[in-house]
């Protein structure tokens, strides 16, 4: 194995600052070196266009999503499934709110096994929920250090298992909690919950940010609620704190999330077991 390939879908950038700790362990586990590192980050909708060469035996692909409701972000699971593999290790990480990540982490492995990826490990990171603000934290400033230390001891304990494996082909497969069929996930539409306020200088950080091309630049930034995916990408990254969660549906969640799922869990990882 001689390179190392992110493939990850990240809003808010909890999911690539995950995936980053893990490369690291598993780099130096390898001795990978950067120049054989690469990323491809496909949050931005015209990323999503790319066609992505085939991965082959030689590659390590990391693939990586946030939760939503217990399932991938439909636009991260279309990705995806365009990816083709040819008996390629690969290593699967999801990053949830602290609330479930429920069936999330077995959709990107049955995909992956689908696309000709052999999931050699997985794990469910805790990141900062995308409803969590100051006055409602949810998981505020997740993934911490001791989150980072423990992916890249995932990413070195992957390495670990991969000098192990003598036929990719011939190990267990890999086992992650959820359950088929899937919970329903969410699609795209949301409430209008954002409010612009009057701090907004018109910067044009929000549309930047945007996963889904949901904010309308020609009316002061407003959010294209049919577009949106209540990722929050856009309230996180306004660097003046112009948009506002709205008092309604989507803040009385944010509420309830921090009555019921304050006490803060750990990661969880998974492994096969080398033939």
């Amino acid at each position: 194995m001689k390179k190392i390939t992110l493939v990850y879908f990240s809003p808010t950038k909890t999911t690539e600052t995950v995936l980053r700790a893990i490369t690291q362990g598993l780099a130096q586990n390898l001795d990978i070196s950067a120049s054989a590192i690469a990323a491809v980050n496909f949050t931005r909708p015209e990323i999503r266009d790319t066609v992505i060469a085939p991965f082959d035996d030689n590659d390590i692909v990391l693939l990586g999503a946030p939760v939503y409701a217990g399932r991938l972000p439909a636009d991260a699971a279309d990705f995806f499934k365009k990816l083709t593999a040819s008996n390629t290790p690969a290593v699967l990480t999801v990053v949830y709110g602290n609330r479930e990540y429920d069936d999330a982490l077995l959709e990107l492995k049955d995909i992956a096994s689908v696309c000709g990826f052999i999931p050699v490990s997985g794990a469910a990171f805790i990141g900062e929920h995308a409803f969590a603000s100051a006055d409602i934290p949810v998981a505020m400033n997740r993934p911490d250090e001791n989150d980072l230390r423990m992916a890249a001891d995932f990413g070195n304990n992957t390495g670990d298992l991969l000098k192990e494996i003598n036929e990719l082909k011939k190990i267990s497969a890999l086992k992650v909690p959820g359950n088929f069929p899937y919970k329903d996930g969410m699609g795209k539409g949301a409430p209008d919950f954002i409010e612009v306020t009057d701090a907004c200088t018109n910067c044009g950080t929000c549309a930047t940010v945007c996963p889904s091309s949901a904010i309308d630049a020609e009316n002061g930034f407003a959010t294209i609620t049919a577009r949106c995916i209540l990722c929050c990408a856009c309230i996180k990254a306004c660097p003046e704190q112009a948009r506002l969660m709205k008092d309604g549906p989507i803040k009385d969640t944010a509420r309830r999330l921090n009555q019921t799922c304050s006490p803060p869990k750990p990661p969880q990882v998974f492994f096969t077991t080398a033939s």
